[in-house]
């Protein structure tokens, strides 16, 4: 009798291992395959050269005016040489801003870029996963998850938040977002 109570206790489990299924893909080897995915290269090794180019002349521009303090150093009185040195002081500060604000804008104009591709990409995921019935997708170049199907598995943020003591925000019932 024990036996036959453990097997009926155990077959849910042992169905629901059955049915989950995954999906596995490397997210940059399918982004490279889009055709737009070289023209948005392109593009942006573009506006890197650029931005290159502007860092290199802000560059020169420093070594200019450091090689034009350096050879009036000596000739300098003390006040002309505490603001001359404040001003190459101030030059080297906004030359550091500039680069980083550069990089900080470089790095924003990628992800817009590409963003329509990622988008395209994972449209597709969700599309495949869905049709495919599996539970989720893993994508290997980030070792994360992708899509998590809501047929087989749970939205398990308002236990997490619950758990660490955090009030979840209220999200309309599943009645009123079928309206």
């Amino acid at each position: 009798m024990r036996k036959i109570i453990f097997l009926l206790l155990m077959l849910p489990m042992a169905l629901t291992a059955q049915t989950l299924t995954f999906g596995y893909f490397r997210y940059n080897k399918v982004m490279e395959q889009l055709p737009e995915y070289k023209t948005v290269c392109d593009d942006y090794e573009q506006l890197k050269k650029r931005c290159d180019a502007e860092i290199v002349r802000n560059e020169e521009e420093l070594t200019r005016s450091y090689v034009a303090y350096l050879d009036g150093q000596n000739d300098f009185p003390e006040p002309i040489l505490r603001k001359r040195q404040k001003e190459l002081q101030e030059l080297v500060d906004k030359s550091i801003l500039f680069r980083q604000e550069l990089q900080t804008w470089l790095a924003q104009a990628h992800d817009s870029l590409f963003a329509p591709m990622r988008a395209k990409v994972d449209d597709a995921v969700q599309r495949v996963c869905m049709h495919n019935n599996l539970a989720y997708i893993i994508d290997l170049d980030k070792a994360g998850y992708q899509f998590i199907n809501p047929t087989c598995g749970f939205d398990i943020t308002n236990a997490l938040l619950g758990t660490l003591g955090i009030a979840p925000a209220q999200q309309p019932s599943t009645e009123e977002q079928k309206q």
